[in-house]
């Protein structure tokens, strides 16, 4: 499937900027026009952020319930789809990080086919949703300027989605392929030859490239 239709049918989110520090319950401001944002004037970088700004969560209980965030498992993904392909125009508008530096050494509209497989993802426990829920009533209830303030209109991200890269070349570019790939953090999982091209798959190193957000305000544990 192409990610354009991905996206439509699953309701995801592309993100923008991606990195491995990306985690359930950070903050999006989604515009009305153009690319979600992890920025925005007074918007805390995740959920937790603002019940321990309002002194309902201790420090420690903060780090606790981080932890047990960024522990979440990965799992396969529940599509019908086992991967989604991205037009060659639109591989730099990923803004997948890896992918941009071998930009810089490789003319990425040569690539002749680039997929996202082995769909994971990792999503919100229906615990952790409870007790999101149970702080954002309390902050609604005794903090109600900051919840208004700070994030009643913008988005948290409740799950992510990952998957090993898969790029197909001609065996012509083999040379100056590898040798882009030498000055980014991407490592040959597989590398597969057929005909006159090559298959090369890399892993998704823990870098998610969809989210499904969803609005504070309307979120439901």
């Amino acid at each position: 499937m192409e990610i354009k239709q991905f996206r439509r049918k699953y309701g995801l989110e592309l993100i923008p900027a991606s990195n491995a520090d990306i985690i359930l319950g950070r903050m999006v401001f989604d515009p009305l026009f153009g690319k979600p944002k992890f920025q925005h004037a007074g918007m805390p970088h995740h959920i937790l952020n603002a019940f321990l700004d309002a002194k309902l969560l201790s420090k420690k209980d903060w780090e606790a319930i981080y932890d047990e965030i960024r522990s979440t498992p990965l799992i396969q993904a529940n599509f019908a789809e086992s991967s989604v392909s991205v037009e060659t125009s639109m591989i730099t508008d990923l803004e997948y990080p890896e992918i941009g530096k071998l930009e810089n050494n490789f003319e990425l509209n040569t690539i002749r086919k680039f997929t996202f497989g082995d769909l994971q993802a990792r999503v919100m426990s229906n615990l952790l949703r409870v007790r999101i829920d149970d702080y954002l009533e309390l902050l609604k209830r005794n903090h109600w300027e900051d919840y208004d303030g700070k994030i009643r209109k913008v988005f948290m991200i409740t799950e992510l989605y990952y998957g090993s890269i898969k790029i197909v070349i001609e065996r012509e570019l083999k040379e100056k392929f590898e040798a882009g790939i030498k000055n980014t953090d991407l490592k040959i999982k597989n590398e597969l030859v057929s005909g006159k091209s090559i298959e090369y798959t890399f892993d998704h190193q823990d870098v998610p490239f969809a989210m499904r957000i969803e609005k504070v305000r309307t979120f439901n544990g």
